[in-house]
């Protein structure tokens, strides 16, 4: 073994503590095996080279190692016989290895693969890996094992635990069931924390080495310029999607009306729906894999939806898409036979007919005066100028223009991804409203009151009025202590923060707002639906948050009032659109004004110019982030953008990038004063490639594999 290559592979697969165990096994005596751990480069190069030869295939660990192993015999030297490293003295995961595997002929596992064989691995590493990266995925260290192809993806250092395990296994299940066919398996079995995988330089001795099938040099083929973590809840969301497409159903689970419980045949219904199958692959473990020619719920997905059947018997359906995330087995199957769980008339007649409370009569109303009539004609009803709607200023001039304001009455979702500023603007858009002359309360699910208050003084505060500490690595922020003081005397009697210690249900909070009506508040804001118990409603999950959304819209309507109700989005990869709001359609239907929070990064470029066009896109690169108006019932704005730029030492959201708000507690400054007709959104000069180029070419050229 060449000693650069090896000291390469130790350079890519680097530990934070220096610790790696190096196995090597015999191709001959199955008992004979050796253990090195070594924190000793030169050590190791010594040591597996001595083992370079007939019959031993050579192997290491490249997850973290616990650092009590640096105390165990075998440090730096090969070992007979040693305690070899187990899942449990793993310390962090690391690295996410994907094996492609290719399936020798006649599917026998202990023979070299051909050239033809080898490079089907590469087709399919290359695949995975365009998926991969359109998923999120930073670039892969790309690696030959000698027979087949791996991507190995750097992990942030992951805590192992049994969920982290679990999310592992997924992923690489889920792989495989896109990836796996008839000549490569993408290998679930590697997802333990302690995998061993080929020493990267070492030869690859598997059975005999024939012209046919030679014994190969492993090697590492493609290290990016620079080697970055893809994020764990990326692979969190992989996860979920394999999750929800393992909805089954077994032979003996199918119903059929007036009709007893009969095994499914899935060809026949295959063939009686017109689902045309594109190819059949034979799984390794007697499975089948059908894929078929088209999605069956959006022909435009192509061909990477797929039916699984397996070796038991067991149905599961998978779209590789997200928009097809909740689509399972289930939902195809009731989608062309909508009667295919409804039980056989001779199964009902053997349960008793459950209890069910009879409905409330709804009480008919006879028209009165107090009401009005019942059926208005144009002339009865009052002419509304909209541009004397009475509204709430936001302080964030372009959304202001876009959309007036927060119309009295009407009630606005938020939403937005982790760490897209949905807090900070929340908190400005509070600051912006009480200095106009209003009233606000708050209602936070999550956030600490100790916390929030930090939050609010910076922005309050203004970087003028903040010290910066260093702590470590970190700086800290914090407000001068006598301007601390002056903020919290002009907010009193102005902003309202509930107080948790009287419980998150729903009844509790509702009633507290009315208390807060008496004292004119007119912005209630609460951060967020998952956060809030609303048990006291009816029926499932659903039911439950379209009877709190109309509780909520006519509280506003109502008391003329506008209130911000904050909705976690589900696990979506992409572009946030606001089909990803998590909790049923009721409530996007049911509001007024549905807003996304974007931080512009990368990701955001990249995934907004899919969807909304680069040219579009390239307006707000120069921005920190963005507010887009999703939904506005009023004006019919969709789809719009608003820019912001965003002060770090103070957390504020600004309309320029120089912008300079003195908020009423401060008489000591005069803010800016912009004029209203300013383009906000375009006013700007930087161009959009100098703000990606190095990240958006890399990608761009990367895009297919050097392999």
């Amino acid at each position: 073994m060449d000693a650069n290559e090896i000291r390469k592979t130790l350079q890519v697969f680097k530990t934070d503590n220096g610790l790696l165990e190096v196995r090597i096994f015999s191709t001959i005596n199955k008992t004979e095996i050796y253990s090195g751990i070594f924190d000793n480069e030169e050590d190791l190069i010594r040591e597996v080279n001595k083992y370079d030869r007939e019959p031993y295939n050579i192997y290491f660990i490249f997850n973290e190692l616990k650092d009590a192993l640096n105390g165990m015999p075998q440090l730096n030297k090969m070992m007979r016989g040693a305690k070899t490293v187990n899942d449990k003295d793993i310390k962090y995961r690391r690295w996410l290895m994907i094996d492609f595997d290719p399936i020798r002929e006649g599917d026998v596992k202990e023979i070299a693969s051909t050239q033809e064989e080898f490079e089907n691995s590469k087709v399919a590493a290359r695949e995975a890996r365009k998926y991969l990266l359109s998923l999120g995925f930073k670039q892969p260290v790309v690696c030959f094992s000698g027979n087949g192809t791996h991507l190995n993806f750097k992990l942030d250092n992951i805590e192992c635990n049994e969920q982290t395990d679990k999310v592992i296994g997924n992923v690489l299940k889920y792989l495989a069931m896109k990836f796996t066919d008839e000549k490569v398996d993408c290998d679930t079995k590697v997802s333990n924390r302690a995998r061993l995988t080929k020493f990267y330089s070492s030869v690859s001795r598997k059975g005999g080495n024939t012209p046919t099938r030679p014994h190969r040099k492993s090697e590492i083929v493609v290290v990016p310029p620079e080697i970055q973590s893809t994020e764990f809840r990326i692979l969190e969301y992989i996860s979920a999607l394999y999750e929800q497409s393992q909805v089954s159903e077994t032979p003996t689970q199918t119903f059929a009306t007036n009709s007893d419980a009969k095994k499914f045949d899935l060809d026949a219904f295959l063939l009686e729906h017109n689902i045309e199958v594109l190819k059949e692959i034979r799984t390794s473990d007697g499975g089948r894999k059908l894929v078929l020619k088209t999605c069956p719920f959006d022909a435009s997905h192509g061909k990477d939806s797929a039916i699984f059947v397996s070796p038991q018997g067991a149905l599961t359906f998978t779209c590789f898409h997200s928009s097809c995330s909740g689509n399972n087995w289930r939902s195809l199957r009731l989608k062309f036979d909508p009667h295919a769980y409804d039980k056989p008339q001779q199964e009902q007649r053997q349960f008793r007919q459950p209890y069910i409370p009879e409905r409330k009569k709804y009480q008919i109303k006879d028209e009165n005066p107090e009401l009005g009539k019942k059926w208005l004609s144009l002339s009865d009803i009052k002419k509304v100028n909209l541009s004397e709607t009475k509204t709430i200023k936001t302080g964030f001039k372009d959304l202001d223009k876009r959309i007036l304001g927060l119309n009295l009455g009407e009630v606005t979702l938020l939403s937005g991804s982790n760490s897209s500023g949905k807090s900070s603007w929340l908190n400005c858009l509070i600051l912006n409203v009480i200095d106009k002359g209003n009233k606000v309360a708050l209602w936070s699910g999550e956030l600490p009151p100790e916390k929030l208050k930090i939050w609010i003084h910076n922005a309050a505060a203004g970087k003028e009025h903040i010290i910066s500490k260093k702590s470590g690595d970190f700086t800290i922020y914090e407000t001068e202590p006598n301007a601390g003081l002056k903020i919290d005397e002009w907010l009193d009697g102005k902003f309202f923060l509930f107080n948790n210690e009287y419980s998150n249900k729903w009844q509790q909070i509702l009633n507290d707002i009315s208390e807060l009506l008496k004292l004119g508040v007119n912005l209630f804001i609460l951060d967020n639906l998952f956060s809030m118990d609303i048990d006291i409603f009816d029926g499932d999950k659903n039911n439950k948050q379209k009877e709190l959304i109309l509780q909520i819209c006519n509280l506003a309507k109502t008391h003329k009032i506008h209130i911000i109700l904050v909705a976690h989005p589900r696990k979506a990869m992409g572009f946030l659109r606001k089909s990803d709001i998590s909790g049923t359609a009721d409530l996007t239907n049911a509001v007024d004004n549905v807003f996304i929070c974007h931080r512009v990064n990368n990701d955001f470029i990249k995934a907004g110019s899919e969807f909304l066009g680069a040219t579009k896109i390239q307006e707000y690169s120069a921005y920190g982030n963005c507010i887009e108006i999703c939904k506005n019932r009023m004006f019919g704005v969709v789809d719009q953008l608003v820019g912001m730029y965003y002060e770090i030492e103070s957390r504020r959201f600004m309309n320029t990038v120089d912008e300079k708000v003195v908020y009423g507690w401060d008489s000591s400054n005069e803010a800016n004063v912009y004029p209203d007709n300013l383009n906000y959104h375009t006013d700007f000069e930087q161009p959009y490639y100098s703000i990606i180029k190095n990240n958006d070419d890399f990608l761009t050229q990367g895009n297919e594999a050097p392999f």
